[in-house]
């Protein structure tokens, strides 16, 4: 059944196996659900016409009837209890037993734990949609395109794109500097210029490219920081529930592709990041509430991080003893070559972002006082001669930069790129909350879109484009446009599924319980499974 001449690796068959006998338990579990659902049926029938010969009887009435309706009430009238309304009504009847009237409300511990339904559906739709990777990418079932560039196509597309959603899908939010629905919109439009970028070979883009990318990576240190400092949660299940989220996707893509993992590059670099801030938090945490410790702190991270970086061959040598993930081996260059040029762009983004984290409440406590209500007339034209100032500094300096810099050839780009792409994001941030206008709206299509980014980042490379993103999926050959439409409607679609299913994964194998007991069994059973496959597929190929 399996020969050596065949085209999969053993990975895939492994994951076919184990998909297999997903499907299988999915189907008995869907069956016996079934039958269960008609038994139970069968009882509620029998106990309506027991009800029935009772009340007929003229036995019904007193304490139980009462019972019965207040938890009908307390379950809002429909008679389908919600989980809260069911905890309220178990609480009201214990206590009507004893005649007191004692309204308790149940502690909140979070999202209840994935249900074992919820979690198999998942995993067999996730197995679907590996397969649906494997055939277009590693098969290459359909046709492939050519990409072809043209400015006024891609510039006009671009228009129409962001016309549409500034014009019918702004929506409200809270008046707060760098609020989450502004930073997934900040997310979503730079995720589609990323992704356009690809698929119209837009290769002009590039240096713009590299500050959407820089920007993805100040916010890895900006949002972990915030997180770390405010919340200090440093344990382990914390930090799993990163790298799960991160990672597992990926994981599973590279492995149904065939690729390395350092060819999605976007998430090495986030898991390094992401792993940087949280060994700066982590260590002599007792310093992160002194300025005077934290200065050094960022001193001592600023020093390492230039030392590894901005020495030439020191990345290299570093994370060599990585390069079973973090080598890519492409047969011309150094396999740790990839990985240093890539971090090695961005290094000084994180760190950034870390500290505008750190200054966060200043600049809030400075644009609240520009926002407060003024005592006189010229205290007001005074705050909004500030205000014009800082705009006009920001428009000032985004202008000098764009005109030294983006007008330069990509390499010649790349070596200004780390110590100048956080010009133009301070100066966005700064301009994007300018005003409480501004802050208190966002775009909610790009919003939508900027939840999904890491889902449209993997699945970019394999049902949008395919060939390592140097050619197009063509599901409707002689019509490019077309094609265009259809493929993009099921790549957002596949995507948006796939962050559902991440997020169910992670939430069934890591529960917000942090029950690290449960959290071993439920990765256990998975490992259980793989093994399980495995064994199948190596008995299956003897045979």
């Amino acid at each position: 059944m399996f020969s050596s001449s065949s085209q999969a690796t053993p990975a895939q068959y492994t994951l076919f196996v184990a998909y297999i006998i997903l499907l299988c338990l999915w189907t008995l579990h869907f069956l016996s659900s079934l039958v269960g659902l008609e038994l139970l049926g069968e009882r509620r029938q029998r106990h309506q016409s027991g009800d029935v010969k009772d009340a007929e009887k003229g036995g019904g009435g007193g304490a139980g009837s009462k019972v019965e309706g207040s938890g009908a009430a307390a379950n809002g009238q429909s008679g389908e209890p919600s989980p809260a309304g069911s905890v309220a009504a178990q609480v009201e009847v214990k206590a009507g037993l004893d005649g007191d009237v004692v309204k308790l409300r149940p502690r909140s511990t979070g999202p209840p734990p994935l249900t074992f339904d919820r979690f198999l559906t998942s995993a067999v739709l996730f197995g679907s949609i590996m397969f649906y990777f494997y055939i277009c990418d590693y098969l290459k079932l359909f046709p492939q395109g050519e990409r072809t560039y043209s400015r006024d196509m891609f510039l006009f597309l671009v228009f129409l794109f962001f016309l549409v959603a500034c014009a019918y899908t702004i929506k409200p939010n809270e008046d707060k500097i760098l609020n989450r629905d502004q930073t997934e919109e900040w997310k979503g439009w730079m995720q589609v210029m990323f992704v356009w970028y690809h698929y119209f070979k837009a290769k002009e883009w590039y240096n713009w490219i590299r500050i959407y990318i820089a920007c993805y990576v100040w916010m890895t240190g900006f949002g972990n920081f915030s997180f770390f400092w405010v919340r200090a949660d440093f344990s382990l299940w914390r930090m799993l529930k990163m790298l799960f989220r991160l990672n597992f996707l990926v994981i599973f893509v590279a492995l149904v592709t065939n690729n390395q993992y350092m060819l999605y590059y976007i998430c090495a670099m986030h898991t390094y990041w992401f792993l940087t801030v949280y060994a700066f938090m982590r260590v002599l945490q007792s310093w992160n509430h002194n300025s005077g410790l934290m200065a050094i702190k960022f001193a001592a991270y600023a020093f390492f991080n230039a030392i590894i970086f901005d020495i030439p061959g020191v990345s290299q040598t570093v994370f060599r003893p990585l390069h079973l993930i973090l080598g890519l081996n492409d047969g011309s260059r150094d396999i740790m070559h990839e990985w240093s040029f890539r971090a090695g762009l961005d290094h000084w983004a994180c760190f950034f972002g870390m500290l505008c984290a750190y200054n966060y409440p200043h600049f809030e406590k400075y644009m609240a006082y520009l926002d407060s209500k003024s005592s006189d007339s010229q205290e007001a034209m005074k705050k909004l001669m500030i205000r014009a100032g800082i705009a006009a500094a920001c428009l000032c300096v985004g202008c000098v930069w764009f005109f030294t810099f983006m007008g330069l050839e990509k390499y010649s780009y790349n070596s200004y790129h780390p110590y100048t792409s956080m010009i133009p994001v301070v100066c966005f941030i700064v301009l994007r909350n300018i005003h409480p206008v501004l802050r208190s709206y966002h775009i909610g299509l790009f919003a939508w879109l900027g939840k999904i980014t890491l889902e449209t980042y993997l699945s970019q490379l394999h049902i949008y484009l395919l060939a390592n993103a140097r050619t197009l999926l063509m599901l409707l050959t002689g019509y490019p446009m077309l094609n265009f439409a259809l493929a993009t409607i099921l790549y957002l679609v596949v995507s948006h599924r796939l962050f559902i299913i991440t997020n169910d994964c992670s939430n069934f194998l890591l529960p917000h319980s942090k029950d690290m007991r449960r959290t071993l069994r439920n990765f256990g059973g998975t490992f259980v499974l793989l093994a399980l496959s495995m064994g199948i597929f190596f008995i299956l190929r003897i045979l």
